[in-house]
């Protein structure tokens, strides 16, 4: 096309009219009964029924669902045609013309007139008519001596239209007997609205299709038209019990979810077993079409009317952190070529309760994620610095060899050799004077990292990478704990080397909660901070085997049993020296995740069914009190860079804020539960929170930012930045759940994500405030937010996947280190056949691990025999020269 293929869309409809008082156009609602022109639309499971009246054009369009076709339709959207808010007092009306079905496709055509009376008193020539406006408008466009025409609705005059002819163009006044236009000026559409029993194609037979429509529209202009806004709006025809949308709001008028956003958009809406979405084709989205024309999607579930949703155009303006209104802005539309866009929609019976957002974050991966993976396997380079395209091999050098190396500090503590990979966060967020400081805390936890750096150690036999690891063990376990088992997170190593600790940070804690300077105030011990370290000494503990990690973690674990409350809840923050719970996030906390995850750990460590116990408690609290209402209150959501009053509540959309740093933490508790008890109900609750987690994932990668974002993780609906360096714990949580249920959904998502953060090393995310305020990389928060702790995910699982992945009884693969597996073919049950593309230059053979397989296999790697190759020598890994 020679016009502008600008992805924007979206309108409001009539029902939802009690939002609408400030726009300039209406669009009346017309019973369907009086409708003259119809269309219906039907696959087993979904249905569209169209219906034009002919009288004012309005459309009304009714979207249904059932479980079967031995049930009866359920409908539940409605929608009444596209609103244009215009920059001038004309007001605009869609006046649509016919419906046409063929095969699986709805065809809807229409124009876009003046909804005017231009004083058609005036005038003393008028003509009798059909109920069509074209008769009247082509009488016009027929005459040179007209300017502009009226055509007078039935029943306003006369029982019969009315055609008003002007050699001038009047000044308009609003009126609803009358659509007017200018001689020659034209708007037409067309909406074309495809079904089908699965608008993806499915991976294999355990995915469930989506069944759903594919809507696209069409529109051209004639003359200049300056737009404020042009949105798509749907009537939710039942009350949610679950609604979504990526991001929250804070007052009237604000936006759910700008294009700065699309990480994985949708609203999503769900009653009982009744799932609806709208989800932007984000493979539609330009530069220049968002540059010309900015979209959004938006939730509106005030509970005192009908819940909506849309997609459309629309300016937005960063008001407060992460929480956008709308901007008036004119954007401007000219003849220059037609506008398009395109979204699906989702409707769908036969839903688990609330967890319909599972089939939309499936459908995300598939219809958008899986391809793009497969597209970028360069996607491990560095954007910051252009030439770092590195394979795993030289990523992990710098990380271990030069990156730790220069953060390293050893001291002696407690007659001990101890040291520290400093994060250099001391001077920045408190105005200490020196950066020799270690983090324990679920952010900056340098034990884990250390872990990576032994694990890198012992596989290259590097006794000097081994020992200082060990030494960071060495400093966690000199922190001073109290009789009752709580310790400090933060040490650092002042001028006179004289080692200090402190329970918490002014950053992130209760400090930023308080109207007190941090240097002030007091610093509380923090039990995601102690359970994060706890779990870390355990994992140390199946390396070292040190004497002093299990009284050392018995100790805390005994703490958490202390506070837990009836309900399950451990509470957030404890006081100094009477260690009582701290009021906020002590009722309702999310936290209690990473302290089940710890007490599963300690269980495993030492057998004490106590320790089980409570974590089963903590857990079934996550299940009854955080997941149902999603509160995922944890301390990032409250008191980071995203402050907001713990009694926070969105009242626009009826959503909680919520972060996900706790949900990664119940994600690992249930699938180590699963491990421990092999009950499958937490197999299956692992899968329902790590789904509800890749909402947070970014499926697509943003046209007016630089870096390749895919598979990063964003951080929360208040927040903004894009590829944050929690993607690397949730690597491993995807790993995981993948090993127990093979699903390579979880594996690429995975790799995905242990990718996405090399691409904006060594920074801790990019674009903070979403892309609106620049394409700019996020803060240095240090080694063991961003390329510390991937690597340390990346040495958990390198022997495993190597470089590339297949399992042979499910019959997929991967390519996890700077490469693409295209196609995987398996004959006679004995031959593999694997297609493995790369844009790098490798200095050694690449090494193809084919596991899950029990027999020696004959292998064909890119058109070439390789041999037949052992069982062993299948898992263990083949070289493959590239």
């Amino acid at each position: 096309s020679s016009g502008i293929n600008a992805e924007y869309g979206g309108y409001h409809s009539e029902i939802a009219m009690h939002r609408l008082v400030s726009l300039v156009l209406v669009v009346w609602l017309v019973s369907v009964s009086y409708g003259k022109q119809s269309g219906v639309l039907s696959t087993n499971t979904n249905q569209v029924v169209a219906q034009i009246n002919t009288q004012d054009g309005s459309l009304l369009e009714i979207y249904s669902t059932r479980t079967s076709p031995s049930q009866p339709w359920q409908k539940v959207l409605t929608h009444t045609g596209p609103q244009i808010v215009t920059n001038s007092s004309s007001q605009l009306v869609v006046y649509w013309d016919s419906i046409n079905v063929n095969g699986d496709t709805m065809k809807i055509s229409g124009h876009v007139l003046y909804m005017l009376d231009t004083n058609f008193e005036d005038s003393a020539t008028y003509y009798n008519i059909t109920n069509n406006y074209n008769d009247c408008m082509n009488l016009c466009n027929n005459d040179t001596k007209c300017k502009a025409w009226t055509f007078v609705r039935p029943g306003y005059q006369a029982q019969s239209a009315r055609c008003y002819l002007a050699s001038s163009v009047p000044t308009p006044t609003q009126n609803i007997c009358c659509v007017s236009g200018v001689s020659g000026q034209t708007v037409t559409m067309t909406r074309t609205i495809q079904i089908s029993e699965s608008i993806y194609s499915p991976p294999s037979s355990e995915y469930q299709s989506v069944a759903g429509y594919i809507i696209s529209h069409q529109a051209e202009t004639s003359y200049n038209i300056d737009l404020v806004s042009y949105e798509d709006w749907y009537d939710y025809l039942n009350e949610p019990s679950f609604a979504y949308s990526p991001h929250i709001k804070h007052q009237p008028g604000d936006l759910s979810c700008p294009h700065w956003e699309f990480k994985a958009p949708a609203v999503i809406l769900q009653t009982d077993d009744i799932l609806s979405s709208i989800i932007p084709n984000v493979t539609s989205l330009s530069k220049i079409g968002l540059l010309t024309y900015p979209v959004n999607i938006d939730l509106e579930n005030d509970l005192e009317s009908v819940t909506s949703f849309g997609y459309g155009i629309a300016g937005s303006v960063l008001t407060m952190h992460a929480i956008y209104g709308r901007n008036d802005q004119v954007l401007q539309w000219r003849p220059s070529g037609p506008l398009r866009y395109q979204y699906f929609l989702v409707v769908s019976a036969g839903q688990t309760s609330n967890q319909g957002y599972r089939l939309i974050s499936q459908f995300f991966w598939y219809a958008f994620g899986h391809n793009a993976l497969i597209s970028s396997p360069n996607l491990q380079s560095n954007y910051v610095n252009s030439s770092k395209h590195w394979l795993w091999d030289d990523w992990r050098t710098d990380t271990w060899y030069r990156f730790a190396d220069q953060q390293y500090v050893g001291f002696q503590c407690a007659n001990l050799s101890c040291g520290t990979l400093t994060s250099d966060r001391l001077k920045w967020a408190e105005g200490f004077g020196t950066n020799n400081d270690a983090w324990f805390n679920p952010w900056f936890q340098t034990l884990r990292t250390a872990y990576g750096w032994y694990l890198y150690g012992q596989e290259v036999n590097d006794k000097n990478s081994i020992n200082k690891a060990t030494s960071v063990l060495n400093l966690a376990l000199s922190a001073p704990q109290t009789e009752s088992g709580a310790f400090p997170g933060i040490f650092w190593l002042d001028n006179q080397n004289k080692t200090n600790w402190v329970d918490d940070s002014g950053w992130a804690s209760t400090c930023r909660a308080l109207p007190t300077a941090p240097a002030l105030c007091i610093n509380y011990y923090h039990s995601f901070s102690m359970a994060w370290t706890g779990y870390w000494m355990l994992m140390w503990l199946q390396l070292s085997n040190d004497s002093r990690i299990l009284p050392f973690t018995e100790n805390l674990g005994n703490f958490f049993i202390l506070n837990q409350s009836p309900s399950g809840v451990i509470p957030s923050w404890y006081k100094p020296v009477t260690l009582t719970p701290y009021n906020h996030l002590s009722l309702i906390n999310s936290e209690t995740a990473s302290c089940a995850l710890f007490l599963i750990k300690l269980y495993e460590a030492t057998g004490n069914k106590t320790y089980l116990t409570a974590a089963i408690k903590g857990m079934n609290f996550i299940e009854s009190e955080v997941i149902p209402s999603r509160r995922w209150f944890d301390f990032e959501t409250f008191v980071s860079c995203s402050q907001k009053p713990f009694e926070f509540y969105d009242m626009f959309t009826h959503q909680y804020p919520e972060n996900n740093l706790a949900k990664i933490q119940a994600c690992f508790a249930a699938i180590e539960l699963y491990k421990i008890t092999n009950d499958t109900n937490y197999l299956d609750l692992s899968q329902q929170l790590v789904d509800y987690l890749s909402l947070t994932q970014q499926i697509y990668s943003h046209p007016l930012l630089s870096p390749n974002l895919i598979g990063g993780l964003t951080t929360q609906n208040t927040d903004s930045e894009w590829s944050d360096a929690r993607q690397g714990y949730a690597a491993d949580v995807y790993f995981q759940i993948y090993q127990f249920t093979n699903k390579l959904e979880y594996l690429e998502r995975g790799v995905a994500a242990l990718r996405a953060s090399y691409q904006v090393a060594p920074y801790e995310n990019w674009a903070h405030t979403g892309g609106s305020q620049g394409d700019i990389p996020g803060a240095f928060s240090g080694f063991h937010w961003g390329q510390g702790s991937a690597t340390t995910t990346l040495e958990q699982y390198n022997l495993k996947f190597r470089d590339a992945y297949v399992n042979f009884k499910y019959g997929h693969g991967v390519g996890v280190n700077g490469c693409s597996i295209t196609q995987i073919t398996i004959q006679n049950s004995n031959s593999l056949s694997v297609q493995i593309v790369s844009p790098y230059t490798w200095s050694r053979p690449l090494i193809l691990v084919v596991d899950l397989v029990d027999i020696p296999l004959s292998v064909t790697v890119n058109q070439k025999n390789l041999g037949t190759f052992s069982v062993a020598q299948l898992k263990q890994g083949i070289y493959v020269k590239m």
